[in-house]
């Protein structure tokens, strides 16, 4: 994502990188080019009333359904603030306690529960599959006999990005963690899309790493997030899939993207959410409030400041494996216009689409969400977060 023009390309790259693809059927393209968009407002400083000026004039320029933002900074929620409705189609407006959907922003909760798993004892950075499956000595392909759940967690493992073996991603009644296994196996299974230590974003090698945890703790990636994440640091609205309940709109929908404009989807249709199975790639919701907690633990962490985990679990997730990528998260030396190294992820399931970033030297992060995707909300979010990271650079 572009933050000043001379380094576009570059962070463009990063972005597209990092988005999780849709798994589901029923449209949701990238739509139309984007709008036009009229001059921003002045960017102002953090505070000073006139952020719901910014996200409306965001959300107006490619005629989003709803935008949403949060901003910590120096330990604190700054700023929090919505605009727009629910649907497309009117209804009610959202409010600063809605919930959103964090697509491939997930990467970074599973990456974090390994951390957690690591300091219990109950898995390694190093740990492989064959380590947790040895039954599987004889399926598992050549390649992926040494590859380690660092590698995993860090798209250096080789797999592919995405998969299509649908019966064992989505069929069969059986529980959620047998459908990880077996798909797990299957993947391993075949041959990798590259060779291992090279970077190659892949959706479906956070299956084999959220698998991989639940065998060694006993419980589901689901159980897991919520017992060792979520209730710790008070994130009590997080949850997983599409947020909503059916027959109401008492949360956003997500939107597939046309070339009339964008479609609301509701949260009990068969394609309002990837594969319950794909969740550890990306199918957490959250609150703003509810994040802006998890990214100030982030935040803490990259400071030197133990909570959720020690200082050292915390410097392995933010330590690059891959250049520019870490567990969880995509680095950069320079998160303009701020003059500040930092932390990134997006995230999209197709139906939503979610920006994330955190600066240490600045003690400030962002999270900014829609409940849409394709190249309109893309263009949105891209001028929204410039005039953002411009107030921050403001600020006393």
């Amino acid at each position: 994502m572009s933050f000043i023009r001379t380094r576009s390309v570059q962070l463009a790259a990063a972005c597209v990188m990092s988005v999780l693809t849709a798994c589901g059927g029923g449209g949701g393209g990238s739509g139309p080019p984007p709008n036009e968009a009229s001059a921003p407002p002045a960017a102002g400083t953090v505070g000073d009333g006139r952020l719901g000026e910014l996200l409306e004039w965001a959300r107006a320029s490619q005629n989003l359904p709803a935008v949403g933002v949060v901003v910590i900074q120096r330990g604190a929620i700054a700023e929090i603030g919505v605009t727009g409705r629910r649907s497309s189609r009117g209804g009610p407006p959202v409010t600063v306690d809605d919930q959103w959907h964090m697509g491939s922003i997930t990467k970074s909760m599973t990456s974090t529960l390994a951390a957690l798993l690591v300091e219990d004892g109950l898995i390694d950075w190093n740990t492989t599959p064959l380590d947790v499956w040895p039954e599987l000595a004889n399926r598992i392909h050549a390649d992926y006999r040494g590859i380690t759940l660092r590698q995993f967690l860090s798209h250096t493992s080789g797999m592919q990005r995405d998969d299509d073996w649908s019966d064992a991603g989505n069929g069969g009644s059986t529980s959620v963690v047998e459908k990880r296994r077996a798909w797990a196996a299957h993947l391993l299974e075949r041959a990798p899309a590259v060779p291992a230590g090279q970077f190659s974003y892949s959706n479906v090698g956070y299956v084999v790493a959220g698998a991989m945890l639940e065998t060694r703790a006993g419980a589901a990636w689901e159980t897991l997030l919520n017992t060792r994440v979520f209730v710790p640091l008070g994130m009590n609205h997080s949850g997983f899939g599409a947020p909503g309940t059916q027959g109401l709109e008492d949360q956003p929908l997500g939107h597939w993207s046309t070339v009339l404009g964008f479609d609301p989807i509701k949260p009990d249709d068969l394609d309002a959410d990837i594969w319950e199975s794909t969740g550890p790639a990306g199918n957490v919701h959250v609150t703003l409030g509810d994040f802006a907690r998890y990214l100030q633990a982030h935040l803490d962490g990259a400071r030197g400041i133990a909570g959720l985990l020690s200082t050292q679990s915390f410097a392995t997730l933010h330590t690059d494996v891959a250049r520019g990528y870490a567990l969880g998260w995509v680095s950069n030396d320079t998160l303009s216009p701020l003059q500040a190294g930092g932390f990134f992820h997006n995230g999209s399931n197709g139906r939503w689409f979610a920006v994330t970033w955190f600066a240490p030297s600045r003690e400030a992060g962002i999270l900014l969400v829609t409940n849409c995707a394709g190249e309109r909300p893309y263009a949105a979010l891209t001028a929204l977060d410039i005039a953002l990271r411009e107030r921050i650079q403001a600020s006393p």
